[in-house]
């Protein structure tokens, strides 16, 4: 399951500022936060056995491409307005990320470099997705 969010900020003479209620927006406890910066247009594109994330644009232009094993969606993200909420099992990639676009991510786990958390090849995933549905 993926979903978007839209996130609401708050405007007025001072300048602005946007939220985040994680309790409201975001449905785990977050134990990692990493931000993607200095980006190539394409990441690499994988999905996770057990971590959740949450992505939101800070700055520039990105989409991500989602599966969820039966279809794909491509979604826009909308610096400061979209939040992204990515469940364990979807296939996700962010793309056509411009060289100024700055994501930042909420993760459920904790990083582990052996990454067995991850499936990185993408008929593997449709494979063992397939064999859950």
């Amino acid at each position: 399951m993926y979903k978007t969010v839209d996130l609401n900020s708050f405007s007025n003479q001072k300048g602005a500022l946007l939220p985040i209620e994680f309790k409201d927006l975001i449905p785990f406890d977050v134990k990692r936060t990493y931000f993607c910066f200095d980006n190539q247009p394409d990441r690499g594109g994988h999905c996770h056995l057990k971590e959740q994330e949450f992505f939101i644009l800070l700055q520039g232009s990105a989409k991500f491409l989602l599966h969820d094993g039966k279809k794909e969606e491509v979604i826009e993200m909308q610096p400061l307005k979209t939040g992204l909420y990515v469940d364990n099992w979807v296939w996700h990639a962010p793309c056509e990320m411009s060289k100024d676009s700055l994501l930042v991510a909420f993760s459920s786990t904790n990083y582990n470099p052996n990454r067995e958390d991850y499936i990185e090849d993408f008929d593997e995933f449709l494979t063992r997705v397939q064999s859950k549905l």
